[in-house]
């Protein structure tokens, strides 16, 4: 079974990001680089810290300003060109995302 990237939504993980318990696999995404249990935790001001989809956004709004590259060869197979293909599909489904978000909350 494959698991889905909250970040990112690459869809191809081998761990989901946190179990029902609500820990953290550690799981690293190989798409964006997101490692769950280490981004996440992320501390704004002392003892303050972001929560885990606030994380994902900043995670993901950095992702994407620095050019959404893929983090690891293994996140595509060897018939798609560097990782483009998958890159657009992603990026497609994080737009999608990002604007049905918006829309729902407008």
């Amino acid at each position: 079974m494959k698991y889905t990237c909250p970040v990112c939504g690459y869809d191809r993980m081998d761990d989901v990001a946190y179990y029902e318990n609500g820990d953290a696999s550690f799981e690293l995404c190989f798409c964006c680089g997101f490692q769950f249990g280490v981004d996440d935790d992320v501390e704004i001001e002392d003892g303050i810290f972001l929560s885990r989809s606030e994380a994902h956004d900043l995670y993901r709004a950095n992702w994407l300003k620095d050019g959404a590259k893929i983090f690891s060869d293994y996140a595509y197979t060897p018939d798609q060109d560097a990782g483009e293909p998958l890159k657009r599909m992603i990026l497609q489904k994080t737009f999608t995302k990002d604007s049905y978000q918006s829309r729902k909350l407008s």
